[in-house]
């Protein structure tokens, strides 16, 4: 095997490592991942890994913040400026779980207890809220236009999130599939438009 410095420009061993990591989770689950075993994919010594990450947590917290950053991308992509909040708010819901179907093993790192102490890495924190305020700017744009109600955009953001959160949950482990449903994207389409408008008869 070539020396680790010969093999990787400065900056490179550590991508490396995530993508061999990432690959590593498609393919056998987060619960079988190692250091060492990433390094082998990513063909460098078991050590190698530690100079970047300290160990299995800090790995998964990096994954983690990666893919917190694709949903915020994936998510504000869907946004079209001449669209209403609510349809915006029902793209960024279609999108979410799109995303979450294609990643299934990322999302279910991003929002599952396989990360120790999340409260101990500001980084996981910060790019988590980056990926809500997607939600949140709608939400403020909304409230703005008098289109949604006069309340805390940070409510209605989260309240639209948890929605989605389950829809994605349930859509990932399977339960939509025997559905009597003609199509699952209009079936989530019009669970997202039921979260905005409410189940409440108004008097």
């Amino acid at each position: 095997m070539s020396d680790d410095k010969n093999s990787y420009h400065h900056g490179d061993l550590r991508n490396a490592l995530l993508q061999a990591a990432a690959q590593q989770i498609r393919e056998q689950g987060v619960d079988k991942l190692s250091l060492r075993a990433v390094a082998r994919a990513a063909g460098v010594s078991a050590t190698a890994p530690y100079r970047h990450f300290e160990d299995k947590n800090r790995l998964l917290v990096a994954l983690a913040v990666e893919g917190y950053q694709q949903l915020r991308e994936e998510t504000a992509a869907a946004v079209d400026p001449t669209q209403s909040a609510a349809e915006g708010l029902i793209a960024v819901g279609l999108a979410y779980i799109e995303f979450a179907l294609r990643r299934p093993e990322r999302y279910k790192l991003i929002f599952g207890p396989v990360i120790h102490e999340r409260q101990a890495y500001p980084e996981l924190q910060e790019s988590g809220f980056a990926a809500l305020q997607v939600v949140v700017a709608l939400a403020e744009r909304g409230i703005a236009s008098d289109e949604f109600v006069d309340t805390d955009p940070f409510l209605i953001a989260n309240s639209c999130w948890a929605k989605v959160h389950g829809i994605a949950s349930l859509a990932i482990d399977g339960f939509y599939d025997c559905a009597p449903i003609p199509s699952q994207q209009q079936f989530f389409r019009e669970l997202l438009l039921l979260q905005l408008t409410g189940v409440v008869r108004s008097k």
